[in-house]
């Protein structure tokens, strides 16, 4: 099984209404998506100073299914419109489970 994270650090002037939009976004990928067996997506809580504003997660049975997954168009079409403006950085990381 395939863990796959990312955490998106949004830029300083980003508000809530735009954080959720990106949020509502990446929630949309498990029904444009086949193949992912456990998908979770949310703001941070605000528990840490310095954490990412938003960290995704989502499991692949197969390698072949996550990389399906990461150059599907639903990335370029439903969440680059939202994220791109308002994201500061990202970082991914995929390991075995």
């Amino acid at each position: 099984m395939i863990q796959h994270i990312t955490l998106i650090t949004f830029k300083a002037d980003t508000d809530s209404v735009q954080q959720q939009a990106v949020l509502a976004a990446f929630k949309r990928l498990p029904g444009l998506i086949p193949d992912m067996q456990n998908f979770h997506a949310g703001l941070d809580l605000g528990l840490l100073e310095g954490n990412a504003g938003l960290a995704v997660t989502a499991q692949f049975s197969r390698q072949e299914n996550f990389l399906a997954y990461a150059t599907h168009s639903a990335h370029m079409d439903v969440i680059f419109p939202v994220c791109g403006e308002v994201m500061a950085s990202y970082a991914t990381s995929q390991f075995e489970i």
